[in-house]
């Protein structure tokens, strides 16, 4: 069967205003970059962001996310008013380097990506820990989240940064387009470094939770998370009820969570399991999203 012929109308103008609008109708297009989590992140949520975006509430005035981790949520949603902390100082530092000096910030990662190797890698963890320059201290940051094993962020008692170096081939040290990307994104929100509790109470703002998940890895600082503040979450989830505020929380789906929460709406989600060290022992499995609101 004769491939049909591409019909195209008669173009008006001089022989360069047809030409270019030919080249232009020939032209690829071009794929828009949208900015994406610029770190890994344990318990990151881009397996379940479809489920997070479809369970966001119809409106709320300030975006408030008190555990930042990687950002998956933020960056999808990217809202005009957000107030973003986390507890971990290093991951805001990188944060605000990210907003504040990208440029600077890449010319840090250019440096790194073309020094790369295990004797390099292991002279940045000493220096990682002894840095007070802030750009300097969030490249160090992604250096180190891009090279080293699973992207895991672990510290020693004394709050050095203890992963190993990862087996990869060609890790992508600078994503120069998304960092910038990034950059934009957060021009426009708050970033502070306390615990969740610290964070404000606002009548019609939106909460989005991603604490470590209860009895899994939780070694996202120096510090731990373990029954007790989950205790206070739920305890700081109430608040936010009482003070007219929506939250959404995720969380592992077993029996001690869901009595924490057993007056809000608790849901089942299918999610990727990727924290274990060996292949055969990720995949899929359910957790909890808890919300105040239907």
């Amino acid at each position: 069967m004769p491939r049909p012929q591409k019909v195209m109308k008669p173009l008006a103008g001089d022989l360069d205003s047809v030409l270019a609008v030919i080249a232009d109708e020939n032209r690829p297009a071009l794929q828009e970059v949208v900015a994406r989590p610029f770190v890994k992140w344990v318990g990151g949520k881009r397996s379940i962001l479809p489920e997070l975006l479809a369970r966001l509430p119809a409106s709320y005035t300030t975006y408030h996310e008190p555990f930042i981790g990687g950002g998956a949520l933020f960056f999808a949603v990217q809202p005009q008013i957000a107030y973003l902390s986390d507890v971990n100082l290093p991951l805001v530092l990188t944060f605000q380097a990210v907003r504040d000096d990208v440029d600077a910030l890449i010319a840090e990662l250019e440096r790194h990506a073309a020094s790369h190797n295990k004797p390099y890698f292991l002279n940045a963890r000493k220096e990682f820990g002894r840095e007070t320059d802030g750009t300097k201290l969030a490249a160090l940051f992604i250096y180190l989240n891009k090279t080293c094993f699973n992207g895991l962020y672990r510290v020693n008692k004394s709050g050095l940064f203890n992963v190993p170096i990862g087996s990869y081939t060609n890790p992508t040290i600078l994503d120069e387009a998304n960092l910038r990307q990034v950059s934009q994104a957060l021009q426009s929100a708050t970033l502070k470094q306390h615990p969740f509790l610290q964070v404000p109470l606002e009548e019609g703002g939106f909460y989005y939770l991603d604490p470590p998940y209860h009895r899994t890895y939780d070694g996202y600082d120096s510090s731990r998370f373990g029954d007790t503040d989950h205790q206070e979450l739920a305890n700081f989830c109430s608040g936010l009820k009482k003070a007219g505020a929506y939250f959404m929380i995720s969380n592992s789906n077993n029996a001690f969570v869901r009595s924490l929460y057993r007056e809000f709406h608790i849901e089942e989600v299918q999610a990727s399991r990727s924290v274990s060290c060996k292949g055969d022992q990720r995949g899929k499995e359910t957790e909890l999203i808890i919300r105040n609101y239907k």
